[in-house]
Formats: structure tokens, sequence, C-alpha cells
């Protein structure tokens, strides 16, 4: 098994390699900051990245859906880098081929669009017991799950050589997903000795601290 497990409040949560939650009591998968059409972004500044980071991004969704079969999709915020562009046109023709799964975006602060296919339900706060989902870290009666700082944490290896890896954070009262596009930095965090976090490295989830 390459990935992880931990329970919160009594629901077991799968922790996977491709930066993803799956909450099987629900069948709800959980993903953040996909931030589709940054290549674009930064082609429209003269920087020439490629379309097909989105498209792997769009591929590695598909699989997730495809092994787990959830019943619904929560992405975390930041589902769309800027303005409308190719990779918006892609990801709606990725709607509609799962058509049955019920796919729900917490609206972060790049999600500024003006108009989102129906397909997609927008919501700021999502409260589904004992989680509320939200893009930045919010106080809440629930257990909050969020995304926004795409965290990371920095691992040393023998002598002084470290490298910063994505991460699941958990601490009593919240906890951050990493980013799951490819094309996004890592914020580094700085875990309490009580917190548990999980970082992401050559296709596993290992449990850090």
């Amino acid at each position: 098994m390459n990935s992880s497990s931990t329970t919160i409040h009594g629901e077991k949560l799968t922790l996977l390699p491709e930066r993803a939650i799956f909450w099987e009591s629900r069948r709800i998968l959980i993903v953040s900051d996909l931030h589709l059409g940054k290549a674009a972004h930064f082609r429209k500044h003269g920087i020439p990245i490629s379309r097909k980071i989105h498209l792997t991004d769009l591929q590695i969704l598909e699989s997730l859906i495809q092994n787990y079969n959830p019943s619904r999709v929560i992405l975390l915020g930041d589902l769309f880098h800027s303005f409308e562009n190719n990779e918006w046109q892609d990801f709606l023709r990725f709607l509609s081929i799962y058509d049955n799964v019920d796919f729900s975006l917490i609206e972060g602060n790049h999600d500024i669009l003006d108009e989102y296919p129906t397909a997609l339900t927008l919501t700021p706060l999502l409260e589904l017991p004992p989680f509320s989902f939200t893009h930045i870290k919010e106080e809440s009666p629930y257990y909050n799950l969020s995304g926004h700082l795409h965290p990371g944490i920095s691992v040393r290896g023998k002598g002084r050589q470290s490298i910063t890896l994505p991460c699941f954070y958990f601490s009593s009262d919240h906890a951050l997903l990493p980013a799951f596009g490819q094309f996004t930095g890592i914020k580094k965090i700085r875990p309490k000795k009580e917190d548990q976090v999980f970082g992401i490295a050559e296709g596993q989830v290992i449990e850090l601290t």
C-alpha cells in the first residue's frame, strides 16, 4: 500500500500519494488547489509552460475517480488559476464525462470566473459533520479541512542535505491538504510536537510526525 490513513472523530481518512484524501464512509474524494489555467497564465506573459501539465492533473483525478468510485468530489478551492482559457474547456469536458459524480467547489481566492457550469456546485463553506470544508482555514464547530497554503515539510538526510516534501498536516482542530496541481509551489510548515504530518515522496505517503 502506498497510501496511509488517519482517523478523525471516528472517521477514517485515506491519504493518497496523488495528494488527495478519500473519506471512506461517505465515499467522498477530497482534493485542493488544482490551479488549472496557471500554465496559460504564464504563457500569456511569454513563459512557455506546456498545457500538458494540467492535462496530467486531470488524468490523475480521472484515475482516482475510476479506482475509488466516489459519489462526490470536493474541491477545496483554487480550482482555476485565472480567467477562462483552454484549460477551463478541458475541465468542462472532464465534468461531462463524470456527470454521475457530484462535484462541489469551495470557492478560493483564485476562483474568479464570472460563470461556472451547473454541474459544479459552488459554496464558500461546506459542513458535513464531523467535518467542515473551506479553502482557507476557518474556525468551526467541526474539524476543518482546507487547502490554500500548499503545505510542505523539510526532511533532513545525512549531513546537511534536506528536501521539502508536499504533505498532509493534521492538528487538533484542522487539517491542511497539499496542492493537487503539479504546477504549484510549496510553503514549509512548522508542526507542533502533537501534530501529525504525512509527507509524500516517490509515490508513497509516509507518516513523519
